[in-house]
């Protein structure tokens, strides 16, 4: 399919030469010479999607059409050629400027004559000069490229038109040129589908008419509340739709049936042990099989040593499909296992072992939890609002396995209940991340968290001692001063903060009828609702002393005075050296922190309690 794309030029062209200075025109010219027949070679399906949208959205100063739908991989251009990849849009086009033109470095410092179709285009969206812009990155492309898969068409073209209206010329133009330029333009015609600078094929949307269209929307706009809200839920509607499409296909889930799933990025620690970084952006199952086909695979399995390119230029390699609804679920069902499976194991080929095993899902879906909680934490606020999504989504996909598979419900109580009866079922051993586990605790319909909130703190902060020793902060632990209470927090800050977030988080976003309340938007949990807890992220991130962190996770009803958060970490010194964490020895025998306190220390306790209340 052939696509002609052209810029309007008459209105301003014309003018051009009257009213800028001679240094300036070159530059509007330029920017306004990007009109163009474009053929993409390109899957029907993504082809047609693109079409689509530009009649949805049509983009003011730019025209459309199919001249010759006879030949799908006919390449023709007016002023610009554009030579598709066979993989289009996993890799990006190549661009020339149309045969009898001479459109050069005269009047674009980056445009070059390349050998093989003309004039070709030096920039990193376009692939003439790939091989350079990968030497730019020492052969990586990861940042030279300027190529997304997610591009459409009304975006390729709109940073070709920025691309033409920045020239960078170290001279000014000369007059003579510029005049040249004009009559290049205003003379062309295409031989195939007749366009011209008279006669532009198609018709072009101009500004003006746009305008008077929303002018007169709004000058009709009824403020009934009724209306209100039913635009509000259009509105709701439309932005759930953008979200639940792919980047790659602009496929989405709601008109095109599609299986949609996060890229992974799934790698072994320095132990050897698998872990899963989630790629914040959605994709289809068809655009994550083109990326394997692409490579030269055939399987859909954990690819350690292959790394594709999400829409937003993220390395993954991996997919997870997420919980839209019953039937979306059912749809990837097996996909969902196989994949869970290859992050578990490494692997979901071979051995019987490799199969799907329901257990597995809960404690790959709450690691994945977990870690979106970390890339919340730790990420900017735009990605914030990303990380909760993702949080909520694998949430829903594993209520839905604990709802089809009784046994985890049970596993998780029983989990529980060991905690609480054992104390050698605290440790590492057993629980290896406590993140995870008060997710685990959140899902209980059995137990809640006051119930075991004694024993996950006393573990929590017995594993905090190792890291606080090791900063060097007081000479010996088993003998700290209220003056060192604020090094010491300062040394675990982090892991204060991010107990404070977890439990803040699952309260959050795990109560009874989550799912029923994710599922009336497909997942997706309320803004106001992820904008509240965004900025109670930055409350979090501001504690800074003892006395505000005590109080955020409700241990203000036993530690009330800086003594007792005294007597609470040497306990927690205690616990570590119990659980071989650390091999803290009291500097005395018979050590005692109260018998060794000195006039001066309470002098200076005093001092920071005035400080606190002014």
């Amino acid at each position: 399919m052939m696509l002609a794309v052209h810029h309007d030029l008459r209105p301003i062209v014309d003018l051009l030469f009257q009213m800028l200075p001679i240094d300036r025109a070159v530059d509007d010219l330029l920017r306004l010479t990007c009109r163009c027949t474009i053929n993409l070679c390109i899957a029907n399906r993504e082809k047609a999607l693109d079409l689509r949208d530009l009649d949805r959205f049509p983009v003011p100063g730019l025209g459309v059409c199919c001249p010759d739908e006879s030949n799908p991989f006919l390449l023709h251009c007016n002023l610009f050629d554009i030579f598709p990849s066979e993989d289009y849009p996993l890799t990006g086009p190549a661009g020339n400027i149309a045969p009898g033109l001479e459109f050069d470095s005269t009047y674009h410092s980056h445009i070059h004559f390349d050998g093989r179709n003309g004039h070709a285009l030096c920039t990193d969206l376009l692939t003439n000069y790939a091989s350079h812009f990968r030497s730019i990155d020492d052969g990586n492309a990861k940042q030279a490229s300027g190529w997304s898969p997610g591009y459409t068409l009304s975006t390729a073209l709109l940073q070709i038109v920025t691309f033409f209206a920045e020239p960078d010329l170290r001279h000014d133009p000369l007059p003579e040129s510029i005049i040249r330029l004009r009559n290049m333009v205003t003379t062309f015609q295409c031989h195939t589908c007749g366009h011209s600078y008279e006669k532009p094929n198609p018709q072009i949307i101009n500004y003006s008419t746009n305008v008077s269209v929303q002018e007169e929307a709004k000058s009709t706009e009824i403020d009934d509340e009724k209306l209100k809200a039913e635009r509000k839920h259009a509105q709701r509607q439309r932005e759930l739709l953008e979200k639940l499409t792919c980047g790659v296909t602009k496929q989405n889930v709601i008109e095109d049936n599609i299986c949609l799933g996060y890229p992974l990025l799934v790698k072994r620690n320095n132990y050897g042990k698998l872990q899963s970084e989630t790629v914040l952006e959605l994709i289809s199952y068809d655009a994550y099989v083109a990326e394997i086909q692409k490579s030269g695979e055939d399987k859909l399995d954990y690819y350690e040593h292959l790394k594709f390119r999400s829409v937003t230029g993220k390395d993954y390699n991996h997919w997870l499909p997420i919980f839209i609804n019953e039937a979306h679920f059912q749809k990837g069902q097996t996909i969902i296992q196989n994949s869970i499976s290859v992050i578990y194991n490494g692997s979901a080929l071979g051995s019987a072992r490799y199969d799907f095993q329901p257990f597995v899902a809960l404690k790959v879906l709450t690691a994945l939890m977990n870690q979106s909680g970390v890339q919340l934490f730790n990420g900017e606020m735009f990605e914030s609002k990303h990380a909760i999504e993702a949080y909520c989504h694998f949430l829903r996909l594993l209520m839905h396995f604990i709802d089809i598979y009784p046994e985890l419900e049970r596993n998780i109580n029983k989990m529980v209940d060991n905690i609480m009866r054992h104390s050698q079922n605290r440790n590492k051993k057993v629980v290896p991340d406590i993140g995870e586990f008060l997710i685990q605790i959140a899902l209980s319909n059995k137990y809640q968290f006051d119930e075991i909130r004694k024993y996950i703190y006393e573990e929590y902060f017995a594993r905090q001692i190792l890291w606080i020793e090791r900063k060097g902060v007081v000479e010996n632990l088993f003998d700290i001063k209220p003056r060192d209470l604020p090094n010491i927090f300062e040394a675990a800050k982090v892991s204060n903060h991010l107990l404070v977030f977890n439990l803040e988080m699952a309260e959050t976003f795990i109560f009874s009828g989550v799912k029923e309340y994710l599922d009336r938007s497909y997942g997706y949990p309320p803004d106001n609702i992820v904008e509240k807890f965004q900025q109670r992220l930055k409350a979090i991130k501001a504690i800074d002393r003892y006395s505000e962190f005590v109080r955020a996770v409700k241990m203000n009803d036993t530690i009330k005075t800086p003594d007792a958060m005294i007597d609470f970490i040497i306990s927690s010194v205690e616990i570590s050296n119990q659980q071989g964490y650390t091999r803290i020895q009291p500097a005395f025998r018979g050590q005692s922190r109260r018998s060794y306190q000195s006039i001066q220390d309470d002098q200076h306790l005093k001092y920071q309690d005035k400080r606190q209340k002014r």
